[in-house]
């Protein structure tokens, strides 16, 4: 089975979460923490700061952490609800991805077709990220 988590780059320094717009001089994501960390998508929360979702196996011991800053540093997801925000974002990606190669083999108009729909895509994966 696979846990599935939403967290925030860590400071490579102090380890602290960085969930606010401050950037420390070396973040990075919580693999020291999280033993088999596997992100999988990579978006912003509503104040622009970078969130991210992965997968972590169950021999990982995971839990709900709420940093000062008030958000969840890392936070525990049902399937249902990295769904919610995956399917999208995948989608998308296969968008941004078709819409490349038609332009490659000059077919301007359904490039900007794919890249709207992955513009859509994209934007639902972002309201998805931000309700959690």
């Amino acid at each position: 089975m696979t846990q599935y988590v939403k967290h925030y780059y860590v400071c490579d320094e102090t380890g602290a979460a960085c969930c606010s717009a401050a950037e420390p001089r070396y973040k990075r994501h919580p693999w020291k923490e999280y033993a088999g960390l596997d992100v999988k998508v990579w978006l912003s929360d509503s104040d622009g700061v970078d969130v991210m979702l992965a997968e972590l196996p169950d021999s990982t011991s995971v839990t709900t952490v709420t940093h000062d800053c008030g958000k969840n540093q890392i936070q525990v997801l049902t399937k249902a609800e990295f769904n919610s925000v995956w399917t999208p974002y995948s989608a998308a990606s296969t968008l941004y991805g078709e819409a490349q190669e038609a332009e490659r083999n000059g077919d301007d108009a359904t490039a900007a077709t794919k890249r709207t729909a992955g513009d859509a895509k994209m934007a639902e994966a972002t309201t998805a990220i931000r309700a959690l």
